[in-house]
């Protein structure tokens, strides 16, 4: 592709030389392109990368601010809301890590990296939940959102690192599905963690 360009270019300037332009009247437009093209594909390349590590989500003005009381695995936290000494359950909205403290069910691939990466992005930070369309909690009576630390969203953070997939879509709690299934085909494209293991995310959870 670039050779093809390079001789276009040079039938150009030859044509432009045969119709009496002098190279000194054709040298700055060559000298523009080029700036034109360079400027282009580097612009092109910043947006992959972005896309790619940064984050577009922000909370929102009515999240509710809690306090970590501690972190049970790589997609449930247990947090104290303000005033309220109780501990309570926060299941992470659209996203899941593989099982490490689940009753009789052995500690999966990638299970601990995905609990202690999720301390890592708790501990000492100011936490905030955002609830979604369909209801605060689920059967079990966890709290159902997206959690922001530092508003920083660690659905969306888990994902895109390949320690969570995306899994229990219930609608209407799809507000950032959009965004959590970008992360996710960035996460299996970069093979990260659980994406690294071939045929260990599956529709159903993980296979052994």
């Amino acid at each position: 592709m670039k050779k093809k360009k390079t001789m276009i270019t040079s039938v150009i300037v030859a044509i432009l030389l045969a119709l009496g332009f002098s190279y000194k009247q054709i040298e700055p437009l060559l000298s523009f392109k080029t700036e034109m093209e360079a400027s282009s594909s580097n612009t092109g390349l910043n947006q992959l990368e972005t896309a790619k590590v940064v984050s577009t989500i922000t909370p929102p003005s009515n999240t509710v601010p809690v306090k970590l009381d501690r972190v049970i695995d790589g997609d449930t936290l247990a947090v104290k809301m303000d005033g309220d000494n109780t501990s309570h359950k926060v299941r992470l909205l659209l996203i899941d890590t593989p099982e490490s403290v689940k009753p009789n069910t052995p500690v999966q691939p990638y299970a601990k990296e995905a609990s202690n990466r999720m301390k890592e992005l708790v501990q000492g930070k100011d936490l905030q939940l955002e609830y979604d369309a369909g209801g605060a909690t689920d059967k079990y009576g966890r709290i159902l959102a997206y959690v922001y630390a530092n508003k920083k969203q660690l659905n969306e953070t888990m994902v895109r690192e390949g320690f969570a997939r995306v899994a229990y879509v219930y609608k209407p709690n799809t507000r950032y599905l959009t965004e959590l299934n970008a992360a996710q085909a960035f996460a299996k494209e970069e093979k990260r963690n659980i994406w690294s293991k071939e045929g260990y995310v599956t529709d159903r959870g993980f296979q052994d």
